[in-house]
């Protein structure tokens, strides 16, 4: 398969390659396309955690205020501890 690519896309695809960063434009490329189908899986998991969240809600099974910031401080820290150094 070919591809054309603008030259905005050339230069930046060159620059990757000429930086050391890949071995080829077809590992840029390749990098690009798996990023974006990762990006698609990541959407579809939030789609149906919202679908999820939104038939809770509708089916009354609300969380109160207090339980939200409880488990919104306890997802805060355990970040945090992520991406503290070690």
């Amino acid at each position: 398969m070919n591809v054309a690519l603008t030259a905005a896309f050339e230069d930046f695809v060159r620059r990757k390659v000429e930086s050391g960063e890949f071995r080829s434009p077809d590992e840029v490329v390749f990098e690009g396309l798996r990023l974006l189908q990762q990006q698609e899986q990541w959407k579809a998991e939030v789609r149906g955690k919202i679908d999820e969240g939104w038939d809770q809600a509708k089916a009354g099974k609300l969380r109160s205020p207090e339980a939200m910031r409880e488990d919104l401080a306890v997802r805060k820290e355990a970040w945090k501890a992520r991406r503290s150094p070690a």
